[in-house]
């Protein structure tokens, strides 16, 4: 066991202030594959997870997970067996959260309703607090397009936010409202952060509370943070997070934080879009054409939280930007909440 700790220690200490150039690999799927081929428990994958995660040391030597499942990957090829120690246990953290596939062909029952005109085309953040995962769509002509995600920490405590301090991260439909540069003179947060409106109406009408809750970064001498780390924010690699900001338009894209992401499959997804629709045709524009200075609101995306929030409606009235508030009950729904967004 001790020559068994030395290497450990060797791979993913020792080698990570080296530097390197290597091809082009995307760091953050390649862990993600890795992570399953390695625990997924069949030999025969062992080969891949060491060959994905000897790449991603190469060119992100500051993932420590990347050495610590090619260790674990060397260890099993020699017939050593993979054995969990008290130390391993942060990195089995994040291995694990990075296993969650998205299934083949589905869709995300979480967001309907997505705005058919033409001319507009929207990405919309969806969190999935679960899996510590955040995923970029495009609306593309009505239909949420996944274009791409990124491994992200959450709260020390979870989700599911109630009051100041309890470090945990908030579920619901929040705005990104504003970028900030250099957010912490230490560079705890990385570079940049974008900051979310939290609370939104739906909290404060039942006293949660709180504030500050981003999107940010990391120290530059990590390459990601534990999936459970944060105060209640976001966390994502500092490259990451570099990426998301080209979907984003400040005081416009909405983010969906949801503790699971119900996947349908294309028919069922249809099926329940269509049903939404159909339900605010009266309330909303919901179909494509144009609008006219008559026709009040229309329809931008229709976002499911969790059974126990209120749905979301983001709708557009002229220029400016609302959220409305639906209770789903066995007797319908009923409008219990109406937001104006700051422009």
């Amino acid at each position: 066991m001790r020559l068994r700790n030395y290497i450990v220690n060797l791979l993913i200490v020792g080698f990570s202030s080296w530097h390197f150039t290597g091809t082009a690999v995307e760091v953050d799927s390649a862990l993600n594959r890795a992570s399953q081929s390695l625990l997924v428990g069949n030999l025969k994958y062992v080969n891949e997870a060491e060959s994905l995660a000897n790449s991603v040391s190469v060119i992100e030597p500051k993932s420590k997970l990347a050495f610590w499942l090619k260790a674990q990957s060397l260890f099993i090829q020699a017939g050593v067996g993979f054995e969990v120690e008290e130390k391993d246990k942060k990195f089995l953290q994040e291995a694990k959260v990075r296993t969650s596939a998205v299934p083949e062909s589905r869709v995300p029952g979480n967001i309907l309703g997505l705005s058919t005109r033409e001319n507009f085309s929207e990405y919309f953040l969806l969190m999935e607090t679960g899996t510590s995962r955040l995923f970029v769509f495009q609306n593309d002509s009505g239909f949420p397009r996944l274009v791409k995600s990124f491994y992200s920490s959450i709260g020390l405590f979870g989700d599911r936010k109630q009051k100041e301090g309890d470090k945990k991260t908030p579920i619901g439909v929040y705005q990104i409202r504003k970028k900030l540069d250099r957010p912490r003179s230490d560079g705890f947060l990385g570079d940049t952060a974008l900051t979310l409106d939290y609370p939104n109406a739906d909290d404060k009408s039942v006293g949660r509370t709180g504030y500050g809750i981003w999107i940010h970064g990391v120290p530059s001498n990590v390459h990601v943070r534990l999936p459970r780390s944060s105060d209640g924010c976001l966390a994502l690699a500092n490259s990451d997070l570099g990426k998301l900001k080209e979907f984003v338009v400040m005081g416009k894209t909405q983010i969906l934080i949801a503790p699971e992401i119900w996947w349908l499959t294309m028919e069922e997804w249809s099926k329940q879009d269509e049903m939404v629709r159909k339900l605010f045709s009266n309330i909303y524009v919901t179909a494509k054409g144009g609008l006219n200075a008559k026709e009040d609101k229309e329809l931008i995306a229709y976002m499911r939280v969790d059974p126990s929030r209120p749905s979301v409606a983001v709708i557009k009235k002229q220029s400016s930007l609302y959220r409305d508030y639906w209770l789903e009950t066995n007797n319908g729904f009923k409008l219990s909440l109406h937001e104006r967004l700051k422009d």
